[in-house]
Order: C-alpha cells, then sequence, then structure tokens
C-alpha cells in the first residue's frame, strides 16, 4: 500500500472504536485507494427492536464521524457524501480522504480521545456536570445539526423520562422476541469480537428512579447517582439521513465530552418502542425526532468493549 492507503487503514480502526447498539458493529467499508464506501452490515441489524434500522445507521453515523476526525490527525481532509439511497439502503457514504492542513490543537483532542471514550454503565459522581461541559457539547451537536436537550436533577420532567424509560423496559421485560434478542448480544463469551461481555454491563440499580439501564444479565445491584445529567439527542429529520446525521452529532457530542473525562450511558429501549418514543418526545416538547437518550457524568475510566477487525474490502 501507498502512504495513503496506510493512513486510510489507521483511520478506518480508529473509526471502528466507534458506539453501536448492544456493540453489534453493524459496518462495511470498501477501499479503493483514498476513497472508502461505507455501509451498514444488515446481518448485524437488531431485526426485533430496531426493524427500520434507525440505530443500524446512528452507529454507522458515529463511525463516520470517527473517521473523518481521525483523517485530521494525520493531516487528511475527509470529503464525505451522505449517500442512503431508496434504491440502496445499506450504503450510507462515501469517503474521499484528500490532503489537508495540520490539524489544530481542538481537532488534535478530538482524535486523542477517539481511543479513550468508552462507555460506563456503572454509578456516576453524583453532580451534574459543569456548565463549561454543557455548552460545549451542546454546540457538539448543533455543529452536526442536531439538537441536545439537557434534563437537569431539578426539572420536573426528569421523573416523566425516568417513568418512560421504566415502562418501555417492562413492556420490553414481557416480549419474548425482545429478550432473545438482548439475551444475544449481552452478557457475551469472553472471546467474542462484539456485544457486551457481562461484566461490562454494570450492575442493576437498588432504585427504580435512577436513570441508567436495566440489563437482563446485570449481576449485583447498586446505588446510582441522582444528580447526572440526562441529555436527549434530537434531530429536524426522521429518515435513514436524519439517523446518520444522529450519529455524526451523538460521537461528537461523545468525544468533547470525553475530552472533559466526562462518559455516558444509554437507554435505547424508551426510543425503541414507538409509543414511548412518542412519548418522550411529547413530555420535553420537541422539536424534532428524539435519536439517543444517555446520561453523562464523571467516573473512573471504564474498560473498553471488545472490537472485531474492520470487515474491509479492497478494490483494486
Amino acid at each position: 500500500m501507498d502512504v495513503v492507503d496506510s493512513r486510510v487503514e489507521r483511520i478506518l480502526r480508529a473509526a471502528a472504536s466507534a458506539p453501536s447498539v448492544y456493540n453489534t458493529q453493524p459496518w462495511q467499508v470498501d477501499a479503493t485507494g483514498s476513497a472508502v464506501t461505507l455501509r451498514a452490515d444488515a446481518a448485524r441489524q437488531l431485526r426485533h427492536s430496531d426493524p427500520h434500522g434507525r440505530e443500524m445507521l446512528i452507529s454507522c453515523g458515529a463511525f463516520l464521524f470517527n473517521a473523518r476526525t481521525a483523517a485530521r490527525r494525520d493531516s487528511l481532509t475527509a470529503v464525505v457524501k451522505i449517500l442512503p439511497d431508496p434504491d440502496d439502503e445499506l450504503l450510507v457514504a462515501e469517503i474521499e480522504f484528500e490532503p489537508g492542513p495540520a490539524p489544530n490543537m481542538d481537532e488534535l483532542e478530538l482524535s486523542v480521545a477517539i481511543a479513550r471514550r468508552a462507555t460506563s454503565r456503572v454509578p456516576f459522581d453524583d453532580q451534574p456536570l459543569f456548565t463549561d461541559v454543557l455548552m460545549s457539547i451542546l454546540q457538539a451537536a448543533r455543529d452536526e445539526g442536531a439538537e441536545l436537550r439537557l434534563v437537569q436533577p431539578s426539572e420536573p420532567v426528569r421523573e416523566d423520562v425516568i417513568g418512560l424509560m421504566r415502562r418501555a423496559e417492562a413492556i420490553a421485560a414481557e416480549d419474548p422476541a425482545a429478550r432473545a434478542e438482548e439475551k444475544a448480544w449481552t452478557a457475551t463469551d469472553p472471546g467474542r469480537e462484539d456485544g457486551i461481555p457481562r461484566d461490562l454491563l454494570g450492575p442493576a440499580a437498588d432504585d427504580d428512579r435512577a436513570p441508567v439501564r436495566r440489563f437482563i444479565a446485570s449481576t449485583g445491584k447498586a446505588q446510582f447517582e441522582e444528580r447526572s445529567t440526562l441529555a436527549i439527542l434530537s434531530t429536524a429529520g426522521d429518515s435513514a439521513r436524519g439517523w446518520v446525521a444522529a450519529g455524526q452529532a451523538l460521537q461528537h457530542v461523545l468525544l468533547v465530552a470525553t475530552t472533559y473525562f466526562v462518559h455516558a450511558s444509554f437507554a435505547t429501549t424508551v426510543l425503541e418502542n414507538p409509543t414511548t418514543r412518542h412519548d418522550l418526545r411529547r413530555v420535553l416538547s420537541l422539536d424534532g425526532a428524539p435519536q439517543m437518550l444517555m446520561r453523562l457524568g464523571y467516573s473512573s475510566m471504564p474498560e473498553h468493549t471488545p472490537r472485531r477487525s474492520v470487515p474491509l474490502k479492497v478494490s483494486p
């Protein structure tokens, strides 16, 4: 491979550290020189809880933002064409890596944060985020065409949000297909390169009011914080293009948060049920469609979930 191709390989390895629903890593890439085609991997789609591929494309959007960010570390600029296509629903984007200027300090900080970012499902410090963090993550979402609605501990609507989380989880717990899908991707064997290992699921909360997702296979219980920050990411559009945008915005938010030593955990069940997703939008008076609900806070550095090698097809 030439120099540019070596850089592309390195960029794609960094991109593959993106978060994905249940750590399914639902992406495929086809490289030709300095050009890359990103596709969703339908074999890794959650057919029951994500029948339209919304979370799959959000995951691919996070991969795409990582690729853009990692490219800057190598003084490359990613020229991206978003391509969700009615005739090819798995096509996400085409990326051309071109020579660019040297990265500035902000770009370098974000690129370093790629390797440091990890989901944390343990109790956080019992405090909301500092104001400078809040301003930075709000701007990160807007930079990608999304909005971030923060829900602080003092807001009465927080109880409504947590109530909808519990309601969606209760409905899913009664659904054999939902339980089977979660079981297939959680408490995975140590040797697997995908899914969430049992020791990274985190403990179950000992309080129904804790803003943390419950997993069937969680072991043990813990007292979770009461004053972490909840954030709901929304986009104006709710089509494939909007879902890819949501993934890019999500990863931009997470990388900026990582530079402040802030970690996140996610509650996706409430958004997988059409009724509770609608109700979440209503209680928060969101203008756009909610795409991700996360809990943000300070904690020790979490372990990383496993990663498979990038499924890279190199074209001549």
